[in-house]
């Protein structure tokens, strides 16, 4: 993300900046973790507050750009149970674990948001093509994130300790991961939301008949 600081210029952007400082900081404790200390309490503990700290941070974004206020406020208020709820599942949980519930419960989220994103944007029309902006790409690489790995985070919690699920959940995982992070390179590079056509728009120079009816007969 930092060759493509220059290209940080609107709200999108600079969170999605953020957010990718903060993952890379996680990603190498959690690599630190596992080389230098036997115990996998703390990778677990790292694990969880990636997800929490990821959560606003997406929802944020995507709150941007909605229309309707109602799903804005809705969807950063969503922020607080599932806080709630990451707090819970670390408490009662029996052993040190990832957060599979949140982890869930996260997946299925972003998978409607991301959904009626598309379904708003479908119902505008832009001057610019849709394909060639940051949100647009940013949505597809988490939409695909989150599908790709639903089906393996409601498995996991029963099925990770077979040692063939492990290498399939190691090599699915993976691969959806690496999309992703192609995908944000690719977000990244691209241009700001499109500007919105007006379709009442007429040239200057030239009313609609209907507002020269009254003129015309006159004449």
């Amino acid at each position: 993300m930092l060759l493509f600081l220059k290209s940080i210029t609107n709200d999108y952007k600079r969170i999605f900046f953020w957010y990718c400082i903060l993952t890379t900081v996680l990603i190498i404790s959690v690599v630190l973790l596992l080389n230098l200390v036997s115990d996998k309490t703390a990778y677990f503990i790292v694990a969880r507050v990636h997800t929490a700290i990821e959560f606003p941070l997406l929802v944020y974004i995507f709150s941007l750009t909605y229309q309707n206020k109602k799903i804005k406020k809705l969807s950063r208020f969503a922020i607080i149970p599932f806080f709630i709820l990451c707090i819970y599942d670390y408490i009662f949980s029996t052993v040190p674990s990832i957060a599979y519930k949140p982890l869930l419960t996260e997946c299925i989220f972003f998978i409607l948001a991301i959904i009626y994103f598309f379904f708003e944007k479908m119902k505008q029309e832009a001057e610019e093509s849709f394909f060639q902006t940051f949100i647009f790409w940013f949505a597809v690489a988490f939409l695909i994130n989150f599908s790709g790995n639903f089906l393996l985070f409601v498995y996991s919690e029963t099925s990770i300790k077979n040692a063939d699920f492990k290498v399939n959940y190691t090599i699915i995982y993976s691969a959806v991961t690496i999309l992703k992070n192609l995908l944000l390179c690719v977000a990244a590079t691209m241009k700001d939301t499109p500007v919105k056509k007006n379709r009442n728009n007429f040239p200057d120079n030239l009313e609609p008949p209907i507002y020269n009816k009254g003129r015309l007969t006159n004449d």
